[in-house]
């Protein structure tokens, strides 16, 4: 049996390791040893970071890779970018090779395709292009917002110039006052609101108390719906008897009853009339007086001697006078 010695052991090791180094170093660079590939290459003025092994692709479709960038001259004035096209896709010769990033600053190659019928070959140059970066792009939003901002703060400091000026210390004292009589006026404010919601209180407070009071009496005259629809119905019944009663014609008589007796009593007032002298005049009210008294004593002095004034005597006999009572008792 053939033994193989150490040596040649370590030496194919080592070959091994060696083309393992070589490919990997080369598929690190974006190279790939067993494909077909075609190279093209594209002249930067400003390369924007971008290294070998970044992706070169066609409508977000990876293509190739970078394989190499070279400088052209000694003021790194112009950049030869190597870029290795693995897949089968056939690039117009009017097509633009143009450096773009991501929001993470990964750099790419995006080849944007013309219209021509030719299409590149190996070791032709493509059309290069170089997208603004993120910076740049902020760099033109910001520079107007700049100039505006510088702008705004220069008018800013006029303005506090000018409050500078116009504020003089009686004007900071009366700002102060001010300001002091804001801070109270919101330390009422602040009772006020305490106050308020003591009133909102759901537990104790007042509007609480309202509610139920207001629940309590909705309750009520929710229990007593049938005495209330029952007072209604009376007074519906009233009013409708007050109505069919002609009510107008009874108000109208007594407004005419109340005529007649004014007019009464302005014929009772008026001297004109008996009545109204008897009312009215004092002489005649004595005169009457006087009448009803002397009837009362001829009423009396009948009562007293009847045979005065008739006489039933069979025999003659007069009978003796007898006093009135009422004289005998003015008498005493």
């Amino acid at each position: 049996m053939f033994k193989v010695s150490n040596e040649t052991k370590v030496g194919v090791l080592a070959a091994v390791s060696i083309a393992m180094l070589i490919l990997g170093f080369n598929l690190l660079k974006g190279k790939s040893l067993f494909s077909k590939s075609k190279k093209i290459y594209a002249v930067y003025t400003q390369v924007n970071g971008l290294q070998p092994s970044n992706t070169v692709q066609v409508n977000g479709l990876v293509v190739g890779s970078v394989s190499n960038l070279e400088i052209m001259d000694k003021n790194a004035g112009r950049i030869l970018v190597e870029l290795r096209i693995t897949k089968k896709v056939d690039i117009p010769q009017n097509s633009v090779a143009r450096i773009a990033s991501d929001l993470l600053g990964s750099k790419t190659v995006q080849i944007d395709f013309g219209n021509a019928n030719a299409y590149l070959e190996d070791g032709d140059t493509i059309y290069a292009a170089v997208d603004g970066s993120i910076t740049d792009a902020l760099k033109e939003q910001l520079s107007p917002l700049a100039k505006k901002l510088e702008v705004t703060l220069g008018s800013v400091d006029s303005v506090l110039l000018t409050v500078n000026s116009i504020f003089d210390p009686g004007t900071k004292g009366n700002l102060r006052e001010a300001i002091a009589h804001l801070n109270t006026t919101m330390g009422n404010f602040t009772r006020t609101s305490a106050s308020l919601n003591n009133m909102l209180d759901p537990q104790h407070g007042n509007v609480k108390a309202t509610f139920d009071n207001l629940e309590a009496l909705t309750a009520n005259l929710k229990n007593n719906n049938d005495k209330i629809n029952a007072i209604l119905g009376n007074a519906e019944k009233t009013t409708a008897a007050l109505a069919n009663g002609q009510l107008d014609k009874t108000l109208l008589e007594m407004q005419q009853m109340v005529a007649r007796l004014n007019e009464t009593i302005a014929k009772l007032n008026n001297t004109d009339g008996s009545i109204g002298l008897m009312l009215n005049d004092k002489k005649a009210y004595n005169n009457l007086q006087n009448s009803l008294g002397s009837l009362n004593k001829l009423l009396e002095d009948l009562r007293v001697n009847p045979k005065r004034y008739v006489h039933f005597s069979l025999f003659g006999k007069k009978s003796k006078v007898q006093p009135i009572p009422s004289d005998t008792a003015k008498a005493l």
